[in-house]
């Protein structure tokens, strides 16, 4: 045959040619080379988890389009619970009861049940409360009690899982002046206070007894200042998260009430505008109800945050809902709770709802 009877293509390798097969085989053998390094990767994270008990994104180098992929939480609205006017606070009992607290109409805190039905209502006497305004409720872990802020009268009043009045809690010695917003509970029982007393804005820990275990911060701008702090929460480390609403920000404290890091004011994702609520779940990640985007935003918190200055303290994870007055937006979103299924509850104040999300 002459070079005639056949023209070389472009490239230089007949098609079906010796090198065409050989490319082929690299080819597979880059795939197969792929695949297994993938599978030693994960079997590696696998076996590091076991040993260690850590969550898994903790564990080793996980490339952050893997881990977006993989760990970045889904939010889906599930329902909203109607009735209640302005409502402000929300707490879970242990029964899955919901407690709301509303600023508007009756100014009552009311009482639903997992399937959104309300199944009473309660107020403290009109005798000792003639203008009563709720704000923000917790629920005790060992007593079940429902502990519920009141700013009208600036007081912490108490009452039983079912709605009877016991009282109110006194103030320790030196804070009788207290305006308490925030509250929440550790699982020992302590009591934190998110306290706007004028000039003295700050947080209080009263242990189970009601003695003043704790207080920290001043009113101001700067770290471990305040500027009416609201929504309270603690992990199971003992680490103290704070929204600090008018200083647009989120801050961290250890169990001493020394400051660790923050989220800051801003527009980029992850930023703060006016958080209120707070809540850490069980896998330690923090949801923040932020007023003024109309949304409630995720994070990830290391475990490590505050003690090693080389790690990042928080990962953002991402955000649901936004502002707006129908379907599952949210109009100036306050508290928020956690019932440990999966569902968060958020006091959506404008729309006089509660929505009902899972993640």
């Amino acid at each position: 045959m002459s070079t005639a009877d056949w023209q070389q293509p472009a490239g230089g390798i007949p098609p079906g040619g010796p090198g065409a097969s050989r490319r082929g085989i690299w080819v597979k053998l880059t795939i197969v080379l792929l695949i297994l390094a993938i599978l030693a990767w994960v079997i590696l994270l696998a076996a590091d988890y076991l040993k260690t008990g850590q969550p898994i994104t903790d564990l080793g180098p996980l490339p952050k389009p893997v881990a977006d992929l993989l760990y970045k939480p889904s939010f889906r609205y599930v329902t909203s619970v109607e009735g209640v006017q302005s409502p402000l606070g929300v707490a879970i009992g242990k029964d899955g009861r919901v407690y709301v607290t509303e600023s508007g109409g009756e100014r009552k805190v009311h009482i639903f049940n997992s399937l959104g039905q309300e199944v009473g209502a309660f107020a403290p006497p009109a005798t000792e409360v003639p203008d009563p305004v709720p704000v923000y409720a917790a629920v005790s872990p060992t007593t079940g009690d429902v502990y519920v802020s009141d700013r009208g009268a600036a007081a912490i009043f108490t009452f039983s899982a079912d709605g009877a009045f016991q009282g109110a809690v006194t103030p320790p010695a030196g804070f009788e002046d207290w305006h308490p917003l925030g509250l929440t509970f550790d699982e020992a029982g302590n009591l934190y206070v998110a306290d706007v007393t004028p000039e003295k804005h700050r947080v209080i820990v009263l242990d189970p007894r009601g003695q003043l275990k704790l207080s920290f911060g001043s009113q101001g701008e700067e770290d471990g200042q305040f500027w009416y702090p609201n929504g309270v929460a603690v992990d199971s480390q003992g680490r103290i998260f704070v929204a600090d609403s008018n200083n647009g920000r989120m801050q961290a404290f250890d169990m001493d009430g020394q400051f660790l890091f923050k989220i800051s004011r801003g527009m980029s994702p992850g930023d703060l505008s006016m958080p209120r609520g707070i809540a850490v779940d069980s896998e330690g990640r923090l949801l923040i109800a932020d007023t003024s985007r109309g949304a409630v935003q995720a994070y990830e918190i290391s475990k490590s945050a505050g003690s090693d200055p080389q790690s990042a303290p928080v990962k953002f994870l991402g955000s649901f809902s936004g502002s707006g007055a129908s379907g599952s937006f949210l109009q100036f979103p306050n508290g928020l709770a956690l019932d440990g299924h999966g569902n968060i509850y958020v006091a959506d104040r404008v729309n006089n709802r509660v929505q009902v999300w899972k993640y």
